[in-house]
């Protein structure tokens, strides 16, 4: 859909080729920007990467977005000296005519393009590019010139990413189910393998390790009617029980499971959607829009958001893979109701603690720092789906009905949740503080 609408956007726009040169009115939209961003998410989506792998693929191919602006700009800062062992090809050579957005859009799609997998599809939104450059009248030494600098940036940063030891994650011994009552083991109907294992593993952003901000123990499994956990566990069942429709369509609204087996009579097949983290930078396209941000402001509040929403996955995973917690599903399938499930498909990996409610906090807890706490806007990123949009006052109370989506669709306990959104705000104001990204910070500082 999102690459039918792009090429709609490239059509209309290329509709009068004998008009002055106006490229920097269409290349510097950052609604195009917003635009490329939906277009990766929709490959991200129709490769099926898992969450986590998902956000690294945002926070590097925006990074490098950014490393481009930040050179055209000097309000803006480079990550270089911030960010361990980063480095990138110095600014262009003098008198090399560069146009730093469309380096940018040069260099997030190379990033891009490299971390997935559909190459015809990425090769495509790069042509469409290139042909809006030409067909605006950019120079033809500005155009070739500004997309090898966007690609010896990607470059960069793609080989910095390398250091990051995702390619070690990818041989790593799977994980092993253990026979300890309480631990996770895998949920149906697919029963599949507990998912990125090592993903604590991977090099933080921002944080200074992925326990930085490591949450108390879970509560004390347990099996008795009167025990706490028990306890904790019938009320995941008793509210899938009595759920309202609000409460349907919130937990059906945020669900963003990429891969989702159905089954229905002797018949299975499998739908993608797109990560909750896709659904954040969706978000963020909505808002950077609604607060009129130029170019240079978009990208900035992408990378941002971006660099919490992996740090995010990483401090979560840390969490998940250190506690093992059983799923409500499995807790009350053996104990309560051998016969309840879950309004959601359970995700395939331990439950402690939420991650839609910790990437969710993280990203609006960056949004609200750069837009403001007041940021109202209608969440369409779900049209797609078949989905209504839903209107929020601000980013943290759909970060809020995000993480409450979870226990609504039976696959959270409620603690698991908001011990997350305390992570969440935590990560989020960590990424504010330590990367200096805009002049005005280091003036603040």
């Amino acid at each position: 859909m999102r690459l039918l609408l792009f090429a709609i956007l490239v059509a209309g726009l290329s509709s009068c080729t004998q008009r002055a040169a106006n490229y920097q009115q269409v290349l510097h939209n950052p609604v195009l920007y917003s635009k490329i961003t939906g277009q990766l998410t929709d490959v991200i989506t129709y490769d099926i990467f898992s969450p986590p792998v998902a956000s690294r693929i945002y926070a590097y191919a925006h990074l490098a977005a950014f490393e481009a602006i930040a050179h055209g700009d000097s309000s803006y800062r480079s990550l270089k000296g911030q960010l361990k062992d980063f480095d990138y090809p110095p600014p262009p050579t003098t008198g090399k005519k560069i146009d730093f957005p469309y380096a940018a859009l040069m260099a997030f799609m190379e990033v891009g393009r490299t971390l997935t997998f559909s190459k015809d599809q990425t090769d495509k939104i790069v042509d469409s590019l290139q042909l809006l450059a030409k067909e605006h009248g950019m120079p033809a030494d500005m155009k070739q010139h500004s997309e090898e600098y966007g690609v010896a940036i990607a470059k960069a940063v793609l080989a910095w990413s390398k250091k990051d030891n995702y390619a070690q994650t990818r041989s790593a011994a799977k994980y092993t189910v253990p026979n300890d009552e309480g631990k996770w083991i895998p949920t149906p109907p697919g029963y599949f393998q507990a998912v990125e294992p090592q993903w604590r593993t991977i090099r933080t952003i921002a944080l200074d390790s992925c326990n930085q901000y490591a949450p108390p123990p879970p509560c004390a499994f347990g099996k008795d009617a009167g025990c706490e956990f028990y306890k904790m566990a019938k009320q995941v069942q008793d509210t899938g029980l009595n759920l309202t429709e609000e409460q349907k369509a919130i937990a059906s609204f945020w669900d963003c499971n990429g891969f989702k087996l159905n089954v229905v009579g002797h018949t299975m097949y499998a739908t993608k959607a797109m990560t909750p983290g896709g659904h954040w930078m969706g978000i963020t396209g909505i808002i950077s829009q609604n607060k009129k941000a130029d170019f240079n402001k978009t990208v900035y509040a992408y990378t941002t958001v971006a660099i919490a929403v992996m740090d995010a996955f990483i401090a979560c995973w840390d969490a998940k893979y250190t506690f093992n917690l059983v799923r409500p599903e499995t807790v009350i399938n053996n104990y309560i109701d051998p016969n309840w499930k879950p309004y959601l498909q359970t995700p395939p990996f331990p439950e402690y603690t939420s991650g839609h409610s910790i990437i969710s906090t993280a990203a609006a807890t960056v949004l609200e720092h750069i837009y403001g706490k007041q940021s109202p806007f209608r969440d369409s990123t779900e049209r797609a789906w078949g989905f209504t949009d839903r209107h929020f006052e601000s980013p943290r109370q759909a970060a809020d009905e995000a993480g409450m989506s979870r226990f609504y669709g039976g696959i959270h306990y409620r603690p698991s949740i908001f011990v997350a959104r305390e992570q969440g705000e935590k990560v989020g104001n960590c990424v504010l503080s330590k990367l200096r990204m805009r002049k005005e910070q280091l003036a603040s500082k």
